[in-house]
């Protein structure tokens, strides 16, 4: 897995291999983050008004 998220950075220092449960638990706040973006993406794309405070 990169460590920054980052395909494209293949340095050795930015790579680790870990089993599927230490994988997700490493990339918890990544997938909240990109899953708020998609989500706010498709309601913006489907006529969606956002409110923000």
């Amino acid at each position: 897995m990169h460590l920054d998220h980052t395909p494209e950075n293949c340095d050795p220092a930015n790579l680790r291999a870990m089993c599927q449960g230490c994988h997700l638990y490493y990339d918890q706040d990544h997938h909240v983050r990109t899953r708020a973006e998609a989500r706010r993406t498709a309601l913006e794309a489907s006529g969606q008004l956002a409110f923000e405070l």
